[in-house]
C-alpha cells in the first residue's frame, strides 16, 4: 500500500480542482483556464502553500517570489514525508539532495534522482527542468533556477503532472514519453527524474 504517494497524488488533485483545473495538452497548448494566483480566494490559498510548506509570510499578491517549489514542499509536508524531504522554496535543494542521496545510498531521504535515461517517471515521481542555462543532472551548482512537477497519472506514452505557479496557478499538464516509457517532451529542459521513495522503509 502506497500510503504517502496516495496521499501526495490526492493532494495534488485536490488543489488542482480547487484552483479550477487549468490544463496543458501534450503540446504545450493551454486547453482550460484556471484561476489566478492573485484573484480573491485564491491568493490567499498560496499563501498557506507558502505558510505549511516553507514556513514564509507571503500570498499571491507576491507574485514576484515564485511560490511552484513551496506548492511541492506543502504536498510533501501534507502528505506526511515529516524529515524524509527537503523543504525548499528552491527546487534546486531538494533536487540536490535526492541526487545526493542515490549516489551515497542514503535511504532516510525520501527521493532519489536518475537521470532521463535511467528511469520512467512513475506517478508519485517528480520530474524536473533547469530554467537556466549550464544545468544538468551532473553539472549543477548549489542554486539555480528550475521546476519540478509531480506525475499524478501515467499512460503508455504520456504522464500527467500537476505543478504550482504554472500559468500563475496550479496546472495539469501532458508530458510525452518515448517508447520505452522515458520521459521525451521537448517542452523544457527536463533533465532528472526523483524516484519517490517515501512508501519505503528509510533505513
Amino acid at each position: 500500500m502506497n500510503r504517502i504517494i496516495d496521499e501526495i497524488v490526492r493532494l495534488a488533485n485536490a488543489e488542482w480542482e480547487f484552483f479550477g483545473k487549468q490544463e496543458f495538452d501534450a503540446d504545450g497548448r493551454k486547453v482550460r483556464d484556471g484561476m489566478d494566483e492573485t484573484e480573491d480566494g485564491f491568493w490567499q490559498r498560496v499563501g498557506i502553500y507558502w505558510r505549511d510548506g516553507t514556513g514564509k509570510n507571503l500570498t499571491g499578491k507576491n507574485d514576484d517570489f515564485p511560490w511552484s517549489a513551496t506548492f511541492i514542499s506543502y504536498l510533501m509536508r501534507k502528505a506526511g514525508a515529516a524529515d524524509r524531504f527537503k523543504y525548499n522554496a528552491l527546487h534546486s535543494v531538494y533536487i540536490r539532495a535526492a541526487i545526493k542521496a542515490r549516489e551515497r545510498g542514503n535511504k532516510a531521504y525520501g527521493f532519489w534522482g536518475f537521470r532521463l535515461a535511467e528511469r520512467p517517471p512513475e506517478i508519485g515521481d517528480l520530474v524536473c527542468y533547469s530554467r537556466e542555462a549550464g544545468i544538468s543532472f551532473d553539472t549543477q551548482s548549489t542554486s539555480y533556477k528550475s521546476h519540478s512537477d509531480v506525475v499524478v497519472g501515467r499512460s503508455e506514452r504520456a504522464i500527467q503532472v500537476i505543478g504550482g505557479n504554472v500559468g500563475n496557478s496550479v496546472s495539469r499538464k501532458t508530458l510525452k514519453l518515448d517508447n520505452r516509457g522515458l520521459l521525451t517532451d521537448q517542452s523544457h529542459d527536463w533533465f532528472c527524474v526523483l524516484q519517490n521513495r517515501l512508501d519505503t522503509a528509510n533505513s
